[in-house]
C-alpha cells in the first residue's frame, strides 16, 4: 500500500487498539525505507474526526460543566482528548502535504508516536478513575484549525503547532501550577511535565517547517502573527501568562513574544 494510503486508514481509526497498532507498523516500515511515495497523489478532504465515532462532538463554546464528583473525570478526560487530537494533526500532516523532504514525515511520525504516549498516559488514568475516552462530550476546535488549514502547509504550520500547540505550553504551564497543591490531582505533574517537554519538540518542529514554507513561497517568517489572525482574528486576546522560556527554545524570538504580550495587554 501507499505511504499516503495507509496514513489515511489509520488517520480515520477510532479504535485505540487497532489504531496504535497500525501506526506502529507504518512508523517502523517508514523508518526501514519500505515506502513507496506517489509523487501525483491527491489527498481527500477530512470530513469527519475519527473520534466522532466514539465521543459526543461540539462546538467549544457549547462545553457543558460537570458536577464536582466528576470533575477530575473530566478533567482527565479533556487531556486525553487533546492528545488523541494531536495525534491525528500529526497524521493528517503527513497524509495531506506532498513532495516534501523525507525529513518532514519522520518529525510529524514521531511527534504522532510522542502524542499516542501522552494520550496512553493520561487514558490510563482516566481509566482508573472508572472512566473511558468517550464517555463525555468533546469540543472540535482542533479538528475545525485542520479544516481552514488543509491546502497550506504555511498556515497548517503557523496555526496549530505555532500557535495552537505553543499555547499549550502555556495552558500546561499553568495546569502545573494550579494543580501542584490539589491533592486530588497533583499525581498528575510527573505526566503533565513529560507533556510539556515533549511539547516544546513539537512546536520547535512546526517552526523548523513553518519557516521552511515561508521560504518556499518566498513569506517574511514575521508575517506570522498576521497569518493566525486570517483565521482566528481573536487569537490573542487571553491573560494567560506566556511560557516565555519554552516558546524562545522552540523557536520564537523575544520581538515575537513581545507583540503577543503587547497585543494581550490590549485587551
Amino acid at each position: 500500500m501507499n505511504f499516503f494510503d495507509e496514513v489515511w486508514e489509520i488517520l480515520n481509526e477510532s479504535r485505540l487498539e487497532i489504531k496504535f497498532f497500525k501506526f506502529e507498523q507504518l512508523f517502523f516500515k517508514f523508518k526501514n525505507d519500505e515506502y513507496e511515495f506517489n509523487v501525483n497523489f491527491i489527498p481527500k478532504s477530512l470530513t469527519t474526526p475519527s473520534y466522532a465515532k466514539i465521543c459526543d462532538v461540539c462546538e467549544m463554546k457549547d462545553l457543558k460543566k460537570h458536577s464536582q464528583n466528576k470533575a477530575l473525570a473530566t478533567f482527565l478526560h479533556s487531556i486525553a482528548h487533546i492528545e488523541y487530537s494531536a495525534i491525528d494533526i500529526a497524521l493528517d500532516a503527513c497524509y495531506r502535504f506532498l513532495n516534501l523532504p523525507k525529513e518532514f514525515y519522520f518529525d510529524w511520525l514521531e511527534v504522532a508516536d510522542d502524542e499516542i504516549k501522552h494520550f496512553k498516559m493520561i487514558n490510563e488514568k482516566l481509566e482508573n478513575a472508572g472512566y473511558n475516552y468517550g464517555y463525555f462530550t468533546v469540543h472540535n476546535g482542533l479538528f475545525i484549525a485542520m479544516q481552514k488549514t488543509e491546502n497550506s502547509l504555511l498556515d497548517r504550520m503557523a496555526v496549530l503547532p505555532r500557535f495552537m500547540e505553543a499555547n499549550g505550553l502555556d495552558a500546561n504551564l499553568f495546569m502545573m501550577k494550579k494543580i501542584a497543591n490539589d491533592k486530588q490531582k497533583n499525581y498528575l505533574l510527573d505526566i503533565l511535565k513529560t507533556i510539556h517537554d515533549e511539547e516544546i519538540g513539537h512546536v520547535k518542529k512546526g517552526d523548523k517547517w513553518f519557516k521552511f514554507a515561508c521560504k518556499e513561497q518566498g513569506v517574511d517568517p514575521k508575517e506570522w502573527m498576521n497569518i493566525v489572525l486570517k483565521h482566528y482574528p481573536k487569537a490573542f486576546h487571553t491573560k494567560r501568562e506566556l511560557d516565555v522560556k519554552h516558546r524562545l527554545m522552540a523557536g520564537f524570538d523575544q520581538s515575537e513574544l513581545d507583540k503577543i504580550i503587547d497585543l494581550q495587554e490590549k485587551q
